[in-house]
């Protein structure tokens, strides 16, 4: 019984993302049009300072990638963001002539790796549906799919995939599925904000071993292989630099410089701390121009505050069940929400940046909610 009712909630998950599509399709079919692009950066802020023609970060990033995938050097364009993500976008208009396809494919792969994940885990179809469900009809998961090419949706992908080869890895002991972890982790690092993302990347590693209580030489061993993995993959990413001439010196040289880019804001974090609290709770965020004034999201609803408190309350009560079969999943999630939380509440965030926050607050949510309903289902 619980697995029919999977399939049929899989359905409507498939069916709520293909309607969005559908209304958007517009979005899907139109040519990419380079002259249009590159007449828009000409104009813009990043070209002409003071420019009143804004540029946004989908049309930069969409024009970017069209010139590193025909062979620009990638630290000429927007090169205080990793090229990896941008890559992809360009990778897009050169396979289908279009530049938003690419996210599209990327989050339904994303939404069949939770489902994955979950199964994984679980081995409940149904708790693994309710999963993909409650994804598919996050506002800011369709966000993505609206308003596209952002870098978010491919950092999910490379997140979710992190997730699953290590979890395989954990369950099976092959350390050619750490090696992909560690690929997934370089991927993740090199699509946004590559030092807010290592270090990210690297605290929650080291908060999962510390609550699962691993052995020092192991914590030591598999940390060093997946950063070491991790590194490579993200100088990778820059391959087209140093075709172009580029070196190991001046390579770090413009990590630097992305550093300094970042540090040198005149941004006072102290106004904004826990800013995507009041984002969650009641949809008013500070926006770091003059002023600091309160702005809203259009696409806020009552279901964020809704899986932010279950989802908080999930993980408590999951963690009071002493042999949870799924107990490797709920600690590498739990690990991450601490950690993703601290980054959020010291950040000046977009509400674009709770999707990784969203994600594991739904995985988790599905489980508790499974196991309910598989007990009822038991009992009954």
């Amino acid at each position: 019984m619980g697995k029919n009712w999977g399939i049929i909630i899989i359905f409507i998950s498939i069916t709520f993302v293909t309607v969005v599509v559908f209304q958007n399709r517009k979005l899907y079919t139109e040519k990419f049009d380079p002259v249009s692009f590159q007449n828009k950066y000409n104009q813009s802020q990043w070209v002409i300072p003071n420019s009143k023609h804004i540029i946004s970060d989908e049309d930069l990033y969409t024009y970017a990638g069209y010139k590193y995938i025909n062979g620009l050097n990638p630290i000429l364009i927007n090169p205080e963001t990793p090229p990896l993500g941008k890559y992809l976008i360009g990778l897009s208009i050169v396979l289908f002539k279009n530049h938003r396809i690419i996210s599209l494919i990327s989050a339904l792969l994303s939404l069949a790796i939770i489902n994955h994940i979950v199964f994984l885990s679980t081995n409940s179809f149904l708790t693994s549906s309710i999963a993909v469900f409650l994804t598919s009809i996050n506002t800011l998961f369709i966000d993505q799919i609206i308003h596209t090419p952002q870098l978010d949706i491919f950092q999910l992908l490379f997140f979710l995939l992190f997730i699953i080869f290590f979890l395989i890895f954990k369950m099976k002991n092959n350390i050619f599925f750490l090696l992909f972890a560690g690929f997934a982790m370089g991927f993740f690092i090199s699509t946004k904000f590559f030092l807010a993302s290592f270090f990210i990347f690297n605290a929650w590693l080291l908060l999962n071993y510390l609550i699962g209580k691993t052995h020092l030489k192991k914590i030591i061993f598999e940390s060093a292989l997946l950063n070491l993995i991790a590194l490579f993959t993200y100088s990778y990413t820059y391959i087209g630099y140093f075709i172009l001439g580029g070196n190991l010196r001046s390579f770090l040289g413009v990590q630097k410089w992305i550093y300094l880019f970042y540090s040198n804001t005149s941004i006072e974090i102290s106004k904004l701390l826990g800013n995507y609290l009041s984002l969650i709770f009641f949809n008013q965020w500070k926006f770091w121009s003059e002023g600091y004034p309160f702005i809203h999201y259009k696409y806020w609803t009552i279901f964020w505050p809704v899986v932010f408190i279950v989802g908080s309350f999930s993980i408590y009560k999951l963690f009071t069940e002493k042999k949870a079969k799924e107990k490797k999943l709920l600690i590498l999630l739990a690990a991450f929400l601490i950690i993703y939380n601290l980054f959020l509440f010291v950040t000046p965030v977009y509400p674009r940046y709770l999707l990784l926050l969203f994600v594991p607050l739904n995985i988790l949510i599905a489980i508790y909610i499974g196991k309910i309903i598989q007990t009822k289902l038991i009992h009954d």
